[in-house]
């Protein structure tokens, strides 16, 4: 148990400083030699306690474009990481937002459809870095920001 006690208080203290750069979200934040194979969110592999006192480590979807949401909700689909009627309504707003000029043929779009979200100033999060639920969660609020482009 005395082994823990210093990976506890290293993730409190990445907690605080996110916390304290008044960003509030995780992803802006760069932490070198911490865990995350994404490179620019070295905490988006976490879960459980330490992802949740991070908000989950869920990205920020203000700054991503329509086109690197529709690729972003292409890989959802094509993935099953919705479920149900999120997995009709994403069939129906990808088809809607794919007949937008441009969409398609951006780079940005490319990077979607590779499962990674450009959360702004050249940063990516990784949905190939999530764990179950937490890729179900992001791919819900990718559906919800591609339909507020339509």
């Amino acid at each position: 148990m005395a082994r823990l006690m210093p990976l506890a208080a290293a993730t409190i203290a990445i907690a605080t400083i996110a916390v304290a750069s008044g960003t509030g979200t995780a992803q802006a934040q760069s932490f070198p030699g911490i865990g995350g194979s994404s490179g620019n969110n070295p905490l988006s592999n976490m879960t459980g306690g330490a992802a949740s006192m991070l908000g989950g480590s869920l990205p920020n979807l203000s700054s991503a474009s329509s086109g690197n949401v529709a690729g972003v909700l292409g890989y959802c689909a094509q993935n099953n990481l919705l479920q149900g009627a999120n997995a009709t309504t994403a069939s129906s707003t990808l088809s809607n937002l794919t007949q937008k000029p441009d969409i398609t043929s951006s780079s940005a779009y490319a990077t979607g459809q590779q499962g990674l979200i450009q959360t702004g100033n050249g940063n990516t999060f990784s949905l190939a870095d999530l764990k179950g639920q937490l890729k179900t969660k992001v791919c819900n609020m990718v559906l919800n920001k591609a339909q507020s482009f339509l």
